[in-house]
C-alpha cells in the first residue's frame, strides 16, 4: 500500500494537468504526470540518507511543452526513428509525420508525449490510458493504451500495455535522464554504466538503424564490465561522430533470471538503479543536446544545462524494427495484447 496525492500542476490546451505524488516507503517517491505520462522526480535516499531527485525534470509546466529532450515522457505509438516515416502492413504503406527530417521519431508531432491521460489510482500505483484514433500520426487501427506505475519497496515498474483494432506497430518507452547523484549535483557522465550486450546496432548518418550490428568487443561501446560513461565519450568511436556521444540501442543479452540487464551508479550518491526488462534492447542517449534544452531544475550554475546532465535509459523493442527484416520485428495483430514491462530498482551500493 502506498500514498498517492493528487496535485494540481499546470494547464495545457484548457484543462487541468495534475501531478500525481506516489509515496513508497523509506523516501521513495515517483511523481507522474497525466500529461504525456511525464515522471517528474524519483526521489531516492543516497548513502547519507538524504532524499535526492534523481530524474532530470522541471518544476513548471510551461519547460515540458514542446520539449524536444522528452523528458520523462512516455513515448509512442513508437520509439526512435521510423526510416522515410513509413512502413508496411500487409502490403499497405502507411505513412507517418515527418520530424525528424525525412524520418519520423518518438511517435510524431503529436505523440504519447502530448496527450493528456485518463488516470486511475491502484493500491500500488496508477493506471495512465489513452485511446489513439485510427490514422493518428498516420498509424493504423483504434488503439486503446495504458502505462501502469507501481510501486514496491525500492522498486518501479513500468507495464505497458495495448490492444489494436487493426494489424499495428507499437513500440512504446519511456525517456526519463537519469542523475543519480540526485538533483544534478555531479554531471550525468560521471555515473558508471554497466549493460549485458554484446552487440549495438549501427546507425545510418540520420541515426536510423541500419539493420547492421556492431561488435563491442575493444571498442567504447563494451559496457559489459562497467565503465564511466565519460571515458567512453572520450575514448570515441566512428559512430559518434554522427550522434556526438552515446545514443545507440544496445542488444540485450540473455541473464539469468533475477539478474538486471542495465546497472547504472553514482559513487558520489551511493545510489544504484538496477534495470530489468523484456525488451530486447536499450537504447541509451546520454543527453549529448541537453545543453540546448531549458534549464533542469537542481543544482545547475549559470542559465544552461551541462551536456550529458543525464542518461536516459530506453528499454524497447528495436527502434525502425518494423522496417528491418535482421530485426525480426512482428506487427502488433488485430486483437492482439500488447505487453512490456521494466523494472527499475534503486539501492544503495555497498
Amino acid at each position: 500500500m502506498i500514498n498517492i496525492e493528487k496535485k494540481e500542476f499546470g494547464m495545457y490546451k484548457e484543462e487541468k494537468i495534475y501531478k500525481y505524488e506516489l509515496k513508497g516507503e523509506n523516501g521513495f517517491q515517483v511523481n507522474v504526470l497525466n500529461l504525456g505520462g511525464i515522471i517528474t522526480e524519483i526521489f531516492v535516499k543516497n548513502k547519507e540518507g538524504k532524499v535526492k531527485n534523481v530524474v532530470l525534470g522541471y518544476d513548471n509546466i510551461e519547460k515540458y511543452i514542446d520539449n524536444k529532450a522528452y523528458p520523462g515522457s512516455v513515448i509512442g505509438r513508437t520509439a526512435g526513428r521510423t526510416a522515410n516515416a513509413s512502413f508496411y502492413i500487409d502490403g499497405t504503406e502507411y505513412r507517418l509525420d515527418k520530424n525528424s527530417g525525412k524520418n519520423s521519431i518518438h511517435g510524431g508531432n503529436q505523440g504519447f508525449h502530448t496527450k493528456i491521460f485518463d488516470v486511475k489510482e491502484l493500491e500500488n500505483g496508477i493506471e495512465l490510458s489513452y485511446t489513439s484514433p485510427d490514422g493518428e500520426e498516420g498509424y493504423p487501427g483504434n488503439l486503446e493504451f495504458k502505462i501502469f506505475y507501481l510501486l514496491d519497496k525500492n522498486r518501479l515498474t513500468l507495464k505497458y500495455e495495448a490492444i489494436s483494432d487493426k494489424k499495428t506497430y507499437v513500440n512504446p518507452t519511456n525517456h526519463s535522464y537519469f542523475n543519480l547523484a540526485g538533483n544534478t549535483e555531479r554531471n550525468g557522465d560521471e555515473q558508471m554504466l554497466k549493460i549485458e550486450a554484446d552487440n549495438v546496432c549501427e546507425l545510418d548518418v540520420d541515426s536510423v538503424p541500419t539493420g547492421r550490428f556492431i561488435n563491442v568487443e575493444n571498442t567504447a561501446f563494451d559496457l559489459r564490465k562497467g565503465s564511466v560513461i565519460k571515458k567512453g565519450i572520450e575514448k570515441g568511436h566512428p559512430q559518434f561522430e554522427i550522434t556526438r556521444a552515446y545514443d545507440h540501442p544496445f542488444v540485450l543479452n540473455s541473464v539469468e533470471k533475477g539478474k538486471p540487464q542495465i546497472t547504472l551508479f553514482s559513487e558520489y550518491s551511493g545510489i544504484e538503479m538496477k534495470v530489468y526488462t523484456i525488451e530486447n534492447t536499450v537504447v541509451i542517449y546520454t543527453g549529448n543536446y541537453l545543453d540546448d534544452m531549458p534549464l533542469f531544475a537542481g543544482e545547475n550554475d549559470g542559465n544552461k544545462n551541462n551536456r550529458y546532465l543525464g542518461v536516459a535509459v530506453e528499454t524497447q523493442d528495436f527502434p525502425n524494427g518494423i522496417n528491418e527484416k535482421n530485426f525480426k520485428t512482428d506487427p502488433l495483430n488485430a486483437g492482439e495484447k500488447y505487453h512490456s514491462k521494466t523494472v527499475y530498482e534503486f539501492n544503495i551500493a555497498r
